[in-house]
């Protein structure tokens, strides 16, 4: 069965995004030559499941070549390409839809926001989570994580360190 990954970067003090919605903190802290574990992400991914305001920061691009893309909107207008798929149902019901429809060899990739990786977290979905810290702290933004009515235990999987000072954390999710 496919495992459900999500990984976001993040500021030392949790947030996603500054006050101003600037993302070139982020940029900034990135050096050349330095794989945040895009390869890896990548070579394992058979779907992306991303948010509406993740997409459109992106420019309304996502995947790699034919890789499908869920984006979770209720934007009807939200432009789609041939392996772009807007999704606005439950959430349990599209992991599941998607897990039967790629390879069994590989995983569903959840890349932002804070909110759906939140909500995903609390229906029991993520399997795995993915934090890039990056060397900065913002004071005020977009936080990594919205309000939770209970909390998530994790178990490291890997702590690795970059030259540039971010810091790559994978964690399993711990399941009662």
């Amino acid at each position: 069965m496919a495992t459900v990954f999500a990984g976001m970067a993040a500021s030392l003090d949790g947030f996603i995004q500054s006050a101003s919605g600037d993302l070139a903190w982020l940029n900034d802290a990135m050096a050349p030559g330095e794989d945040y574990g895009f390869t890896d992400t990548e070579a394992r991914t058979g779907a992306y499941v991303i948010g509406a305001n993740t997409y459109r920061e992106m420019g309304g691009t996502a995947g790699l070549g034919a890789v499908p893309t869920y984006v979770i909107t209720h934007d009807a207008d939200l432009p789609a390409g041939p392996d772009v798929r807007p999704y606005a149902g439950d959430l349990t019901r599209l992991i599941d839809v998607v897990r039967s429809d790629i390879e069994p060899d590989r995983d569903i990739c959840v890349y932002g926001g804070g909110q759906l990786v939140t909500h995903l977290l609390e229906l029991g979905l993520d399997d795995e989570l993915s934090v890039s810290v990056i060397p900065v702290v913002l004071g005020a933004g977009v936080p990594f994580f919205g309000a939770m009515a209970s909390s998530t235990k994790l178990q490291l999987m890997e702590c690795r360190p970059f030259p540039s000072g971010i810091v790559l954390l994978d964690y399993r999710v711990l399941r009662p």
